[in-house]
């Protein structure tokens, strides 16, 4: 594990008053010792469900589905909070915090035109960027040495407020820049992939022989070592300490899409990297705690989150190495009620232990996306409830 000091994050005196538990979550040092915080995150639990009874909303989503936060004594009783599913805040806006304690407002990357709307307090943008930054110590992927940088994101721009782009401009702390060059560019009126400008930053960044960091959407990374190849541009052979981070998915491009594995092949014979230098990360603007592949491309659960499967068909939890609806718990955030998350994914659970790169940790494997069944009917009786207010 890494103990070093990331640039620009400090522990801030913001942990919302009357939640010590969910303060001494977010201080643990090991990010993946679940069995030693088991009590602190059933305490933060009962904390966040205390302190989102006072969205009305929420209020009436407890106690209509039988639950109230001192119900919450062991490990099996978070399956008992009723989540709601990511889709339902696509349409509708619920928020805890008062317009005056948001500081930031991001919306999901989708492309079937409805977004989700997620709000933070200061709190949560906290939590968020400091669950995300301390598995990236554990794995050691943050250096203070020079690093150019390749974002297939979005560049900034005012008024954009995609989740993903916030995401890999937090990435950027990993490392100290020398240079930074965006895939997606800014043209005025909104976004377009500049390729040729990627092959022209990959091949400047191989003769300079610094580490580069290339973070963001696989399919365009993908795109552009296709294109390289097929113009018969040279393999590249980038500096062995460089780090390839992919998350989001390959939206729009359903139709293009290869396998991680395939993906990762490909990418190391045209880059001149090893596997070890290819991870991915799992998230949504939804669910703010991150989740970092290990050595062996597996998302560990850390300790400021627990996993249920879910049967599609009836939504009780399954046992291990069962496919299921992907359900998050967590006490991170404090301004929207999302403490338990129903994703669209399938997702296995695999037991503590069972991983060659030796976290403890189970981890889950993401096995495609859901139907819309579940996940309809959680989000019509959600939406119901909201508008019978």
């Amino acid at each position: 594990m890494t103990d070093m000091h990331i640039r620009g994050l400090h522990d801030p005196d913001v942990v919302p008053e009357g939640m010590p538990a969910t303060g001494r979550l977010w201080a643990s040092e090991d990010p993946y010792d679940l069995e030693g915080t088991e009590e602190t995150f059933l305490e933060a639990v009962r904390e966040n469900l205390r302190h989102h009874e006072s969205c009305p909303f929420y209020a009436d989503w407890l106690s209509r589905n039988g639950i109230s936060p001192e119900d919450i004594r062991t490990m099996e009783d978070i399956a008992r909070i009723p989540p709601i599913p990511a889709d339902f805040y696509k349409t509708h806006v619920v928020k805890t915090s008062p317009d005056e304690d948001i500081v930031l407002t991001l919306t999901s990357s989708g492309t079937s035109g409805q977004k989700s709307q997620m709000f933070f307090d200061e709190w949560s943008i906290f939590a968020s960027d400091k669950s995300a930054d301390v598995q990236m110590g554990y794995y050691g992927r943050i250096t203070d040495g020079p690093v150019n940088f390749l974002m297939y994101s979005y560049e900034p721009a005012e008024g954009v407020n995609v989740g993903t782009l916030r995401t890999r401009q937090m990435m950027r702390r990993y490392g100290r820049e020398n240079e930074l060059v965006y895939a997606l560019r800014w043209t005025g009126s909104g976004h377009e992939f500049d390729m040729f400008g990627c092959i022209e930053a990959l091949r400047r960044f191989e003769e300079q022989g610094l580490p580069v960091y290339i973070l963001g959407f696989p399919a365009f990374l993908y795109f552009t070592l296709e294109k390289m190849e097929a113009m018969g541009l040279p393999k590249l052979r980038l500096n062995p300490s460089s780090f390839v981070s992919m998350g989001g998915g390959w939206k729009g491009f359903a139709d293009r899409q290869v396998s991680a594995e395939e993906f990762r092949r490909y990418a190391s014979d045209r880059l001149g990297l090893p596997d070890r230098c290819f991870h991915e990360t799992y998230g949504a603007v939804e669910h703010g705690v991150a989740y970092v592949d290990c050595d062996e491309h597996h998302f560990h659960v850390p300790v400021y989150d627990r996993v249920i499967i879910r049967d599609p068909e009836t939504l009780e939890p399954v046992g291990y190495g069962r496919k299921g609806i992907l359900n998050f718990v967590s006490p991170m955030n404090t301004a929207v009620p999302v403490t338990s998350l129903m994703m669209g994914d399938f997702a296995v659970m695999h037991p503590p232990g069972s991983c060659r790169c030796g976290n403890p940790a189970p981890w889950i494997e993401i096995v495609g996306r859901a139907g819309v069944k579940a996940n309809r009917s959680c989000a019509i009786a959600a939406a119901e409830l909201l508008r019978r207010r």
